[in-house]
Parts: structure tokens; sequence; C-alpha cells
């Protein structure tokens, strides 16, 4: 929603171009926008969605923009949409979380784990089990061997292959271990859902509606405290937790267009897009902090965005994320 606002955005340019020419068919507004056709097209079938955008007549290829106050209101209500979803998850995880630690009613549903080995088992055994889909936050610490994290893809990869879905939210610390990106990449290539924000509060993972595994402090306590949540009213909660930070977390996709990024563009895009500063990509990458700045600049100039989140939007829509 907040494209239409950027100058220099594919929508921006769009829908500048009506605002200030009035009614334009397609053709003239390739022209006025320096844009391809199918970027034009693109462009008005999102702002027609939005409705800030109309064709004038049906068949006619006529467009003609909205008034722009409604396009301030619209993302303006969408941003607040956004802030009031990331209060209500962190809101809920805090419920959670003190439910979890003092029973509150769920010691039917809810055991601890006692030792992290059998937080690897429990893990295998939830994908195994899963019909549908698993469901993950990913993020330190990690407490497994070479072997477990070999194991651990070849059960993914198994479970993928038959048809289970997996979706997983990872922390932009992934990019600290190059072996875990490495990991992330080819399951990726495999058919796993990738998404990144930048910093998870628990480790999760959930199989289908049946079974979840919660690390509810893993930042003070590492993998001790590790619960295992049947299905239940937490349960379902978590799942909505998961489904709340999934739609706020970037996309991150393996496909590659022509003017496609290298492997290190991708992954400054990335850091900066989930919030990373100059100065924590520049040590995530082992790059200087100048070098960082002048990639920066050139990637907004090379996406048309103004802003690092525009940046980082811009890139997952084309794919080059």
């Amino acid at each position: 929603m907040l494209d239409v606002l950027a100058a220099d955005s594919d929508q921006g340019r769009v829908y500048r171009a009506l605002t200030t020419r009035g009614q334009l068919p397609r053709e003239l507004l390739v022209r006025d926008t320096g844009l391809p056709a199918e970027v034009v097209t693109r462009a008005l079938a999102e702002l027609s969605e939005l409705d800030l955008v109309v064709e004038v007549g049906k068949g006619t290829d006529l467009w003609e923009a909205a008034p722009p106050e409604r396009a301030v209101s619209a993302a303006l209500r969408a941003e607040e949409t956004r802030r009031r979803e990331l209060w209500r998850a962190g809101a809920e995880l805090d419920r959670l979380y003190h439910q979890a630690q003092h029973g509150a009613g769920f010691s039917r549903h809810v055991e601890p784990v006692e030792h992290p080995a059998r937080l690897i088992m429990l893990t295998t055994r939830l994908q195994e089990r899963a019909a549908e889909q698993v469901r993950w936050l990913d993020r330190p610490p990690y407490s497994s061997t070479p072997h477990h994290f070999r194991a651990q893809e070849e059960v993914q990869a198994r479970r993928m292959s038959a048809g289970v879905r997996y979706r997983t939210v990872y922390s932009q610390d992934v990019y600290d271990d190059p072996g875990l990106f490495a990991a992330m990449t080819r399951m990726a290539e495999l058919g796993e859902h990738v998404r990144l924000l930048s910093e998870l509060p628990v480790k999760l993972t959930i199989g289908d509606d049946e079974m979840a595994l919660l690390v509810p402090e893993p930042d003070r306590t590492g993998l001790e405290g590790a619960l295992v949540v049947h299905a239940s009213g937490l349960l379902n909660a978590l799942c909505g937790l998961f489904e709340t930070l999934w739609t706020l977390a970037l996309p991150v996709s393996v496909e590659r267009e022509q003017d496609q990024l290298s492997d290190r563009d991708r992954a400054i895009i990335t850091l900066m897009a989930a919030g990373a500063t100059d100065e924590a990509i520049a040590r995530r990458l082992d790059l200087s902090r100048r070098t960082v700045v002048r990639r920066i600049a050139a990637l907004l100039d090379q996406l048309g965005a103004t802003t690092r989140f525009q940046a980082g939007v811009q890139a997952a829509k084309r794919g080059l994320l």
C-alpha cells in the first residue's frame, strides 16, 4: 500500500502520471512513466484492486486516478493495521508465555521437554506425523550437531516430496551462519516457503493443528524449558501467532530473473529490509561499512526505491530475494 506514495515505485509512477495528467490510455502511461508495458499493466491491476485507479468505461483501456487523499488515507490505515498486529502479536505471546509457565489450566495439554536431545526427536516425530503442513519460527540458539542438521534436511526433503507444505519464518541471524544459510537456500529450492523477520521472540514448530514444540525463552535458557503443546486452545493461539508473524515477514525467494542480484546483494537487501543497520550488515557479512553504504545506495537506485523497506518489497515482488 505504501508503494503508491513513493514517487520512484512502479505504483507511484503510474499513479502520479494519472493524477498530474488526468485520464490516460495504457500506451501513454508506458511512455510517460518509462516503465515496461508489463510493469504498467501489473501496477494498474494492483492499484485497481486498491480502488486507487479506475478504467473509464469497460474495455476502453483509459484510466484515471482516485483522489490522492484516498491513497494517503488508505496507506495510513494499512500502516496502522500493521502496527496493531505487531502489538497484538507481542501481547498474545506474553500471555501465552505466562500461561505456559504457570500451568493456568493447560496442564492436560502441555508437557515439558526434559532434554535437548528429546526436543530433536520430537521435532522429527512432529514432521513425520504431519499430513498437511509444518510451520516454523526458526531462530537461535541451535544445539544440533552437523549430523542432526543433515538428518533434518533429509526428513524435510522427504516430507515435502510427500506433499507436506513447509512455511518457515527465519530471524536475520540466519545470515550469521553460512552453513545454516546454505541449508535454508537448499530447502527453499526444494519448495519450502521462506520469510524473514529482524527478530523472532520464540522458537516454535507446529505440525498441522495437532502439536507444537515451543521454546519460550531461548535467549535466557537456551533450549531448556521447551514445551510440547497438544491440540487445545493454547495451540490454536500459537497457530494464530505464527500466522500474524508470517504476514509481517518479508518473503524470500530463490527464483531469479535476468536482472538477478548477486548473493551478496541479496543478503544486503534482505537484512536492510528486515531492519538491520549498516553496521550490523557489515558485521554479519564481513564487509566494510563503506562498502555496505555504497551497495545500499546502488540497490535503492536499481530498484527505484526511496526507503529500505520499499526496496525489500520491490525486490521480493520481482522474485529477486
